[in-house]
C-alpha cells in the first residue's frame, strides 16, 4: 500500500523549485561491458556536462502560453529546434540544449529517458546483460568523436594462442580479406570482441590492431565519413556499435573506404533478431565458440603457467598436469556450469579457479566451483579488510575502497570527490562529529586496488585515458561489493544511504545517475528499506530528474530476474499509477517506459490508458514517452498503433488519452522504419500498409497541428516528413494524398500557409511542391 502526500492547491508551483537540468538526458552510465578473453574495453569519453542548461520546468503537457495567438510561441520554439536538412532516421538524435529561461512545456529530452532491454556497451548504458538505457530525444544530431587505442602485440599474440574459432571463422576471414569489412552480430558475452581482434591480427599482424571507442550514435556512418582520420593502411580497427545496426548502404560505403585505404575493419553489434541476409555479404551471426574448448585452452595455459612459476622438475610433472586436465574436463559439474549460457570471460575465470586446485585432493574439486561462484564476494570482503588474513585498514581506506568499486567507469576526479563525501559520512557516523572542512587525501590511488589483484583492470598498452578512469577487472564486482557492504558491517548502511542522497543532487549527470543505479542494485538485496529511504523519496519529488531516477532504480532491480522482486515492483508501480499525487503518477509512467513495462507491452498499454483516462489525468509528457518506448520494444509496434487508434477516437477529448496520443506522435515521428528504409518514418510506414492505421494517423495529425501545446513541434515534424519524401518516392506519393485529407477547412488553410513557407525555405524540394499543389486543389470550390 502506498501513502501519498497532499496535492498542491494549484499546479502553478509544480516543479518550479527544481534545480536546473544538464542538457543531456538522465541515463545511467557504467563501464563498457566487454566480452571474450581479451583486454576489457574502456568507456568512451563523456559528453560535456551541463552545457547550455536552462531553467528547469516540468509543467503539464497541456500548459498553454499566456498572450499571443495560441501555438505561435510553440511553433517558433519547434522551428528553432529542428534542422531543415535532417530527415527522419533510424536512431534517436541527441538533444540540443534548452535556451535560458525557456519554461514552456515541450516534448523534450530533458524530461524523460528510457531504460529498455540489453546492454548497448557504451557509457550511456547500464545493465551487464539485462538492461539498456535508451534515450528518446527530439533535436539535431551531434558529431561523433572517436578515441583510438593501439593494443599490445604480446596481448594479441596470447589471445591468438588461446582463441578457439567460432563455426564461420574461415568464412569471416575470407570476407575480411576480400571486402576489408566484417560485421559480427551476436549477444554480449559471446566472444565477438576476441574473434574481431584475432581476425584483424591474422589480416594485418598482432602489432597493428587498434580499438575505436565512441558513445555516439550512427558510428558506422561516422567512421565512413571520417575514414581518412581514423583508418591507417595495413592497420586494423575494431568498433563496437552497441545495439545499432547500420544500413546496407552504410556498410557498402564503409567497405569501399576501408578498401581504398587498405585498412581492415571489424564491427561488432548485438542486433537481436537482425536479418543477416539484408546486410550481406558483410554480416555474420556470431554464436560464440565451444565453451568446453575455451575452458580446456585456458585451463591448460593456467596449469603451465603455474608449473613455470611455482614448481620445477619432479614437483609438478607434465603427466600430472595432463591427468588433472582430463579429470576436470570429465567432471559432470563442468558440464552443468558451462551449460547455463556462461559468457566467455566467465569461462576463463572458471579455468583460473580450477587451476588453483591442482595439488588438492580430488574430492576437494567440488570446492572449486563454490569458490568460483563466491569469488567476487570473497574479493570484496578482502578489499574491505573483513577477512582474518587481511590487516585492519586505515579508518578512511574502507569507504574509499567502497567508493572506488562503485565508481567503475567514472573519471578519477569524480571518484576522489564522491569518495571523500563517503569518508565524511562514515566519520560522522563513527564520531558523531561533522567532517573536517579540509581532508588530506593521503592514500595513493594505485594502492586502493593494485593491478593484478583481481580488482583493477590492467591498462592497455599505449592507452591514454583522458580523463583517467576507474576500471575494474570484473565489472560485476560492483554488485558483489554492495551485497557485502549492505549485509556486512551494519553500521555502514546509514552512511551509504546518506551518501546516495547527496550523489543524487550532484552537479554532474553521470554521478547522479550512478546513484540511481546503485540504489537499483541495493533494491535486489533489501527492497523495503531502500525503497523507503531512497526510491520513494525520488518518486514523490517535485523534480522530474529525481522521478526519472526512481524509474531507473526500479528498472535496474528488475534486471535481477527475481520473480518475487519483479512482482513486488509491478505492484508498487501500479500503486503509483492509482495515486492521486501527480508526481507519483508521473513516476509510474516513467517506469512503464523502462524494462519494467516493455516486458508486457499489452498489459502496460492498458495501464497507461487507464492512467491517461483518469478524471485527473497525469499531467506530464511521460505517458507519451513511455508509449513510444513500448513502440520501439520487440513486437510493440502493432499493439501501440492499435492503442493510439483507440485513444484518438475517445469521445471525451478533454479527459482522455488523446493528448498523450498526440504527444506520442511527436516523439515517434522522427523514427524510421529501419536500415532498409532510413528515410521513411515508422508511423508513415504502418499507414502506407494499412488503411485503418492511415485513418488513425490522420486523426492524430489533425489534433496535433491545432493543439496549442504541440502545434509548433507538429509543423516542424511535418516539414521533416516532406523533406524525407524527396528521398523516398513511395513516401512522397503517400504524403501527396495524405496531407490534403485534413477534414477541417481551417486546418487546410493553415496547411496551405505552412507548406507555402516550407516551399520558400526549400525551393528544390519536389515533395513539398507536390503536396502544396495537392492542398490547393483540395481547397478549390
Amino acid at each position: 500500500m502506498t501513502t501519498t502526500p497532499d496535492l498542491p492547491a494549484d499546479g502553478s508551483r509544480d516543479e518550479r523549485e527544481s534545480a536546473a537540468w544538464d542538457a543531456d538526458v538522465p541515463v545511467a552510465e557504467v563501464p563498457h561491458q566487454h566480452d571474450g578473453a581479451g583486454e576489457p574495453g574502456a568507456p568512451p569519453p563523456d559528453p560535456p556536462e551541463g552545457g547550455g542548461a536552462g531553467a528547469t520546468s516540468d509543467e503539464p503537457a497541456g500548459h498553454r502560453n499566456d498572450g499571443g495567438v495560441p501555438g505561435d510561441r510553440q511553433e517558433a520554439a519547434g522551428a528553432s529546434r529542428s534542422s531543415d536538412a535532417q530527415p527522419p532516421g533510424p536512431r534517436p538524435p541527441r538533444a540540443a540544449a534548452r535556451d535560458e529561461g525557456d519554461t514552456d512545456e515541450q516534448i523534450s529530452p530533458e524530461h524523460f529517458s528510457f531504460v529498455i532491454r540489453h546492454s548497448a556497451g557504451n557509457a550511456n548504458a547500464y545493465g551487464g546483460h539485462h538492461n539498456t538505457a535508451l534515450s528518446l530525444n527530439v533535436g539535431g544530431p551531434q558529431p561523433v568523436e572517436f578515441q583510438q587505442t593501439l593494443l599490445a602485440a604480446d596481448g594479441i599474440q596470447q589471445l591468438h594462442r588461446l582463441h578457439r574459432p567460432v563455426p564461420d571463422h574461415p568464412v569471416m576471414a575470407d570476407c575480411l580479406k576480400r571486402n576489408h569489412l566484417v560485421l559480427l552480430i551476436g549477444p554480449n558475452g559471446s566472444g565477438r570482441d576476441t574473434t574481431a581482434r584475432v581476425l584483424l591480427a591474422d589480416a594485418c599482424g598482432s602489432d597493428r590492431v587498434a580499438v575505436l571507442y565512441s558513445g555516439g550514435a550512427g558510428l558506422a556512418q561516422a567512421l565512413a565519413e571520417q575514414a581518412d582520420r581514423h583508418l591507417t593502411p595495413e592497420h586494423g580497427v575494431v568498433l563496437d556499435l552497441g545495439t545499432e545496426l547500420p544500413a546496407p548502404a552504410t556498410l557498402a560505403a564503409l567497405a569501399l573506404r576501408a578498401g581504398s585505404i587498405g585498412a581492415p575493419v571489424v564491427l561488432i553489434a548485438e542486433g537481436v533478431g537482425a536479418e543477416i541476409e539484408a546486410l550481406s555479404p558483410y554480416a555474420f551471426r556470431h554464436t560464440g565458440p565451444d565453451l568446453k574448448q575455451v575452458l580446456e585452452a585456458h585451463l591448460e595455459s593456467a596449469l603451465q603457467r603455474h608449473r613455470a612459476e611455482e614448481h620445477q622438475g619432479d614437483h609438478c610433472p607434465q603427466h600430472a598436469l595432463r591427468e588433472f586436465l582430463r579429470d576436470v574436463l570429465r567432471d559432470p559439474r563442468v558440464h552443468d556450469e558451462l551449460g547455463a549460457n556462461l559468457p566467455v570471460r566467465e569461462t576463463v575465470s572458471l579455468a583460473g579457479t580450477l587451476a588453483a586446485f591442482l595439488h588438492r585432493p580430488p574430492e576437494e574439486l567440488g570446492q572449486a566451483f563454490g569458490a568460483w561462484r563466491n569469488r567476487l564476494r570473497t574479493l570484496a570482503r578482502s578489499l574491505l579488510g573483513l577477512t582474518a588474513s587481511v590487516n585492519v585498514l586505515d579508518p578512511h581506506q574502507q569507504p574509499l575502497r567502497i567508493a572506488y568499486v562503485l565508481c567503475d567507469g567514472l573519471p578519477l576526479s569524480d571518484f576522489i570527490r564522491v569518495g571523500t563525501l563517503l569518508c565524511d559520512e562514515v566519520q560522522e557516523a563513527e564520531t558523531r562529529e561533522a567532517a573536517p572542512e579540509r581532508r588530506v587525501f593521503d592514500l595513493a590511488l594505485d594502492q586502493l586496488a593494485e593491478t593484478g589483484a583481481g580488482v583493477a583492470a590492467a591498462p592497455d598498452a599505449g592507452r591514454s585515458d583522458n580523463p583517467r578512469r576507474v576500471r575494474l577487472a570484473e565489472p560485476e564486482l560492483m554488485a558483489s561489493m554492495l551485497e557485502v557492504v549492505w549485509h556486512g558491517p551494519g553500521w555502514l548502511r546509514a552512511p551509504l544511504v546518506r551518501w546516495l542522497q547527496k550523489l543524487a543532487e550532484d552537479r554532474l549527470e553521470r554521478v547522479r545517475s550512478r546513484a540511481s543505479v546503485i540504489a537499483g542494485l541495493l533494491l535486489r538485496h533489501d527492497f523495503d528499506s531502500v525503497y523507503r529511504d531512497l526510491v520513494q523519496v525520488w518518486a514523490r519529488s517535485r523534480s522530474a530528474r529525481d522521478r526519472q531516477y526512481a524509474a531507473l532504480a526500479l528498472a535496474v532491480a528488475v534486471g535481477a530476474e527475481d520473480p518475487w522482486l519483479t512482482a513486488r515492483i509491478d505492484r508498487q508501480v501500479a500503486d503509483w499509477a492509482r495515486s492521486p499525487s501527480p508526481q507519483l503518477q508521473d513516476s509510474a509512467a516513467r517506469t512503464y517506459g523502462t524494462v519494467v513495462g516493455t516486458r508486457d507491452v499489452a498489459g502496460t498499454l492498458r495501464a497507461l490508458e487507464e492512467l491517461g483516462s483518469r478524471r485527473t489525468p497525469v499531467r506530464y509528457a511521460s505517458v507519451a514517452y513511455a508509449t513510444a518506448a513500448l513502440f520501439l520494444a520487440a513486437d510493440g509496434a502493432e499493439p501501440v498503433a492499435e492503442a493510439l487508434g483507440r485513444w484518438v477516437r475517445h469521445p471525451d477529448n478533454e479527459a482522455s488519452p488523446l493528448r498523450h496520443a498526440v504527444g506520442t506522435l511527436i516523439v515517434l515521428g522522427p523514427y524510421a522504419v529501419g536500415p532498409e528504409l532510413p528515410s521513411r518514418p515508422a508511423l508513415a510506414g504502418q499507414a502506407m500498409a494499412d488503411p485503418e492505421r492511415a485513418a488513425s494517423l490522420l486523426l492524430l495529425w489533425q489534433h496535433a497541428l491545432v493543439d496549442p501545446a504541440y502545434s509548433g513541434l507538429a509543423w516542424a515534424l511535418l516539414e521533416k516528413w516532406l523533406l524525407a519524401g524527396d528521398r523516398d518516392g513511395e513516401l512522397c506519393l503517400f504524403l501527396e494524398g495524405f496531407v490534403p485529407g485534413f477534414s477541417a477547412a481551417e486546418l487546410l488553410s493553415r496547411a496551405d500557409f505552412h507548406v507555402t513557407r516550407m516551399a520558400r525555405r526549400h525551393p528544390a524540394s519536389t515533395c513539398v511542391r507536390r503536396v502544396l499543389r495537392a492542398i490547393r486543389r483540395r481547397r478549390r470550390p
